[in-house]
C-alpha cells in the first residue's frame, strides 16, 4: 500500500522521524533544563528503536483502497502514539526505580 505516494518503508521512515522530532522538541521545551545532547540523543534513540515497530506495523495495516483522510488520521495517530512512548519509558523507568530501592 502506498501512503501518499511513498512506499511502507519510506512512510515508516518519515513518519517515525516526524514523531521522534515532536517528541524531542515537546521534552524539551517542557523539560526548562539547559539543552544537554546526551539526553537528546539518548531520547531520540529509545524513540526510534520503541516506535519504528509501532510505525511499520500500523502503515502495513492500512488497508488497501482506504480514503486519504483514513490515512491522514491514522499516521497522525501514530505521530501522537510516537510522541508519548519516551515519557512512557521514563516514567516505567522511574517507578520501576523507585520500587526497588524501597
Amino acid at each position: 500500500m502506498d501512503v501518499f505516494g511513498l512506499d511502507q518503508i519510506q512512510a515508516t521512515i518519515l513518519v517515525t522521524v516526524i514523531g521522534v522530532a515532536l517528541q524531542i522538541g515537546l521534552d524539551f521545551g517542557q523539560s526548562g533544563n539547559p539543552f544537554d545532547p546526551r539526553k537528546l540523543l539518548t531520547s531520540a534513540i529509545i524513540a526510534v528503536v520503541l516506535s519504528i515497530t509501532i510505525v511499520g506495523t500500523v502503515i502495513q495495516s492500512i488497508p488497501e483502497g482506504a480514503d486519504d483522510l483514513t490515512v491522514f488520521l491514522t499516521l497522525v495517530a501514530v505521530i501522537g502514539t510516537i510522541t508519548g512512548i519516551d515519557t512512557l519509558v521514563k516514567n516505567t523507568g522511574g517507578a520501576i526505580a523507585t520500587k526497588l530501592r524501597n
